[in-house]
Parts: C-alpha cells; structure tokens; sequence
C-alpha cells in the first residue's frame, strides 16, 4: 500500500477547521450555561407587604403569566414586616443570578433611603433596577366644607387662612405626606400635617370634617368624589387620569414640580448578569402589555409602564434626590 507523507501545507488545510471546531466546542461548555437558558428554574418573587395589597396583587399577576410564557413558576413569598425592610433585605442578600426578585412601591426606595438612617441594605450598592413596572395616579381631595373648587382656590384660600388647613397622610414619612409637604413648600402655604395609621382611618376623618384635604390614591378616593361625600381638586401626575379626566392635573394648577404619582418597581440583587436582567425586563413589559393583564392593572387604577433598566435607575436617582431634600430641609423624622 502506497503511504506517502502528507505534505506539511496540506495537513495544515486538514487540520485547521478541525481545531475551529473543536475551539467553539470548547467555548461553549465555558460560556455560562445560565445566560444561555435563563429560567431554568423556578423564580422567588419576594413580596415584603402582606397579601391582598398592591404588591402582592402585582407580584401573582405578573408571576401567573411569567409561568405561562417560560414554563417557570414564579414563587410569591409575602415577607412583610419592617415597613417592607424585612423582605427587602432578604433579595439584598440573595445570589445575583436572575431568580431572586423585588417588587416594591417607590417610597420604600425614594423615601426610605433618607428618612430611615441605618438600614441593613444599600439601595444603589445592593440592587440593580428591572423595570419600573406601572403607576397609579394620586388625587388630591378636600371636604365639602373647603370653599375652592381648583388649585388656584385653594392655594388662595389658604394663604388667607394661615394654619386652617389640615391634610391627612396614612403616616409620618409616607409618600402621602411627602406630596403635602412639597406642595406646601411649592405653594408657600401654610397647611398643618395630621398623621395617621392608615389610609382608612384619615378618609374617614376628611369625610367627617376633623380634616380639610388629603392626597389618596384615585381608587381610594373617587368613589368617595362620586358620591359627593368629597371634592376632587387635582391629580398629582403630569396627564390627567383616564379614569378621571374631567379633574385637572396640579401642573396645570401652576406647581410645576407636583409629577408625583405611586409607583411600583422591580429590582434584583446587584450582580445580576445585565443580559439576565434585560431579559427580566422584556418578560415583564411583554406581560404588561397584555390587553387581559392591562384590564387588571387598570381594575387596581394603576397603569402599565415597564421602562428600560437604566431609565428606571434615573427615576429612582432624581426622586431619591428630590425626597432627600424635602425631608432634610423640613427635618422630618420616621415614626
């Protein structure tokens, strides 16, 4: 049998593609199989408020139809406690790798990085920004017995009538009280903060007549408006609200810094890989965006956003920085 050498040029010809092939072999058992795949596994959603409120209506909304779409579970785990701390610091300090994740209203974020000193957790160090997920706006409203009808109005009559006004928050440092507190320093009025430990208990006292005004979710507060137990005056959002349009917006009042709507977000740990965490993203406004899932959202008065990651993070970075100077110049202390 004739066993000529193979010339050196030939058996290089030969051999280099098998060596390409073997070297993207190699390289795909060293890419991480986790970006490749991501979800493999079921996902932990932590709730940190108990069931039945926005955050974990939200949560099982958006986990039932990240289910239907990736064939993985979303696992609501309600951790309240803590104002909310409990279980946030609970995805602080879990593994960054895309299935821990954080649903949380803005002022837990904005709000508490200031106001609460000493926290186990670091917002900008411990977690990276998904999505900011949907918003609802907030109406202000007064008792009956308020004699304005508009913004102009009222900052009028209240600037007549130094320290007669009263507004009512679910609390001390709520994001309810933040929004009377800067649309007092915006006016430069002078309307006197009574604090409360809830929502319920403050509507009850503005119905009653014990308060003048209070800032309340649009839900909460319109089918009280209806039904002429209260006056809406505005909402705090830039548009007026669909489901109210007929109330003007307190921009259009003259206070032009009064953008100030609830909102909830998503977060997870820092380190996320960011090709996991824009996948996270794209799921969620995907599901939002559902015309079933837009009907719910819209049933709890809230509405649909999922911006991009970094946008979210600019968000939370100008809000931060607007709350943190409301509350430092007004020296307003948690409860």
């Amino acid at each position: 049998m004739n066993m000529e050498p193979m010339n050196p040029v030939r058996m290089k010809q030969h051999l280099l593609p098998a060596c390409l092939a073997l070297f993207a072999a190699f390289g795909s058992l060293v890419t991480p199989a986790h970006s490749q795949t991501f979800p493999s596994r079921p996902v932990k959603l932590i709730a940190p408020f108990p069931p039945g409120g926005p955050v974990d209506t939200l949560s099982r909304i958006v986990g039932e139809k990240f289910q239907q779409r990736t064939g993985q579970p979303v696992v609501v785990d309600n951790r309240p406690g803590g104002a909310g701390n409990i279980g946030i610091d609970m995805v602080a300090k879990a593994a960054p790798d895309g299935y821990s994740w954080l649903f949380v209203p803005q002022g837990n974020i904005t709000i508490n990085a200031t106001l609460i000193p000493n926290m186990p957790f670091n917002w900008e160090r411990d977690f990276a920004p998904v999505t900011l997920i949907a918003y609802a706006p907030n109406m202000l409203a007064v008792n009956p017995s308020v004699p304005a009808k508009t913004t102009q109005e009222l900052i009028a009559y209240a600037k007549a009538n130094p320290g007669k006004l009263t507004y009512g928050s679910p609390g001390i440092g709520s994001a309810l009280h933040l929004i009377g507190e800067l649309m007092r320093r915006e006016a430069g009025i002078d309307i006197v903060h009574v604090p409360y430990k809830g929502t319920t208990q403050a509507m009850q006292d503005l119905i009653g007549g014990q308060i003048s005004m209070m800032f309340g979710s649009v839900p909460v507060l319109l089918p009280q408006v209806k039904a002429g137990k209260l006056r809406g005056i505005a909402v705090t959002t830039a548009k007026r609200s669909e489901a109210v349009p007929e109330l003007p917006t307190l921009i259009e009042g003259g206070l032009k810094n009064l953008d100030i709507p609830s909102w909830y977000g998503a977060l997870v740990p820092a380190g996320t890989p960011r090709e996991t965490i824009a996948k996270i993203q794209s799921e969620i406004a995907a599901i939002v965006a559902l015309p079933d899932v837009h009907a719910k959202l819209e049933a709890q008065g809230l509405y649909a956003v999922a911006n991009k990651p970094e946008e979210f993070a600019a968000q939370i970075k100008r809000e931060t920085a607007v709350w943190a100077k409301v509350i430092r110049e007004a020296g307003i202390k948690a409860e």
